[in-house]
């Protein structure tokens, strides 16, 4: 397996829209940066605006996502999104991905935007379908614990995941872009955290966790707090601004107005994860061994 520190697979990316030149402007993000970057996809803003209301949308999202993958081997990995409200058709489509498409995950689980629950009757079929095809299930958490997204908090969200975590104990969670923003004293992740704990009395064996501000203070609070072999990359990038786009590493605050205060690359990351404490075999951990586990990928000897 390779060992190299320049691996760096990404379990949280979207694709907004398909165009044209859609191949060769991705081409030119992977090109921009020396890293061996590996990006786990699923629909972006533009496809889900069309499914919140059209149950066959979610077909097209995953066919783009399927060319892609076709495309980019060893650098793309897709996910299956599918929306709650359509029942039926999210369990159709789950056979398409995870059996015929071979996608690696089932997620990004938004219901915030197509406005479900997981904590239901739907969430555990799907769930459930999900154990069968053996992939893990990655789910909406509100990086900043927003007071109000969709119909509920941050931790609403948090506890709506621990819900259908009881119904369907016996499969794998990634709780999507929980560690990030700029705040400390303390860092947004540790209401998480406490919370966790309140109802687990410890970090899962079945959760695991993305890291997607990798300057946060919440990284630290996290490597003290969270088993190592459960932490991720997930940074939520995505092709909502550009062609050309936005260069990989970029603080996720970008995509909705905000400034990058350092010059992304996964070499920056890197350094964070440094800064905060990390180890080398941290780094190789969290950087791409994790996610080679957790998703059963190959990324070469």
């Amino acid at each position: 397996m390779q060992s190299s520190m320049t691996t760096w697979i990404d379990t949280h990316a979207h694709i907004a829209r398909e165009s044209p030149t859609l191949s060769d402007d991705l081409q030119a993000v992977f090109a921009a940066d020396s890293a061996d970057l590996r990006l786990v996809i699923s629909p972006g803003v533009g496809f889900l605006a069309e499914m919140c209301d059209d149950p066959e949308a979610g077909r097209s999202a995953a066919d783009c996502i399927q060319r892609l993958v076709a495309a980019f081997p060893n650098r793309f990995y897709g996910a299956c999104c599918v929306n709650l409200n359509f029942p039926d058709e999210a369990l159709r489509l789950m056979d398409l991905c995870l059996g015929q498409y071979g996608f690696v995950m089932l997620g990004e689980m938004l219901g915030y935007i197509l406005r479900f629950d997981m904590n239901t009757s739907a969430g555990e079929q799907v769930v459930r379908k999900a154990v069968e095809y053996d992939v893990p299930v990655q789910i909406h958490l509100s990086t900043s614990n927003s007071p109000h997204q969709g119909h509920t908090s941050g931790l609403g969200q948090l506890d709506d995941i621990l819900g259908i975590a009881e119904r369907v104990p016996e499969a794998r969670y990634i709780l999507a872009h929980m560690i990030g923003m700029a705040d400390d004293d303390p860092p947004v992740v540790r209401a998480y955290l406490d919370r966790i704990d309140e109802r687990c009395g410890r970090w899962p064996d079945n959760f695991w966790a993305e890291i997607i501000d990798f300057h946060s203070p919440g990284v630290a609070e996290a490597l003290m707090r969270i088993p190592h072999d459960r932490l991720l990359v997930g940074t939520d990038w995505c092709t909502r601004i550009g062609p050309p786009y936005l260069p990989y590493g970029v603080d996720h605050l970008v995509w909705s107005g905000g400034e990058c205060a350092y010059e992304p690359s996964v070499a920056r990351l890197v350094e964070f994860l440094t800064n905060w404490g990390a180890t080398e075999d941290d780094i190789r951990c969290i950087a791409w061994r994790n996610a080679v586990d957790l998703l059963g990928l190959d990324v070469g000897d």
